[in-house]
């Protein structure tokens, strides 16, 4: 996915939203969405609503995710992990890849491996956030010694 992203970036300026081409860009998280980021008069961040989500598991979301913000949703708002993730892309807009602990509704699944990548709006700066998840079974140990 980031490599898609690099590659319709253009001479170190962010794609676009439009530029992007969802919903038919072939990247394959488990889960592809894009946030759009609110800001205050001042241009802080405030929230992060859902404009689009595509998922390759059933069941991944509980309850209807596009249309929501992220201050809707009780493991994702304000002061959780996820929230910080998109708080630190929307004030220094730039590729951010995390692991985060798992706390959707399939058991099977114990972290997730994050990718934040910012899109540009109309006004040209970091708008939207593009995000894609993939599920892992086991938590993300990062290179862990002897293959373990």
């Amino acid at each position: 996915m980031y490599l898609l992203w690099h590659s319709a970036s253009e001479e170190g300026v962010y794609p676009s939203l439009a530029a992007f081409g969802l919903p038919n860009a072939v990247a394959s998280p488990n889960i592809l969405s894009v946030f759009e980021i609110e800001r205050s008069a001042g241009g802080e961040p405030v929230d992060f609503q859902v404009i689009y989500t595509r998922s390759r598991i059933n069941n991944t979301l509980r309850e209807k995710f596009v249309g929501t913000r992220l201050s809707e949703h009780p493991s994702c708002g304000p002061g959780s992990m996820i929230w910080s993730g998109f708080a630190e892309i929307a004030a220094a807009p730039r590729p951010l890849l995390v692991s985060l602990p798992y706390v959707g509704p399939l058991s099977g699944y114990r972290s997730t491996s994050e990718i934040y990548l910012p899109l540009l709006g109309e006004q040209g700066r970091a708008d939207y956030v593009l995000a894609g998840v993939v599920l892992l079974e086991r938590e993300y140990q990062g290179n862990a010694p002897n293959g373990s």
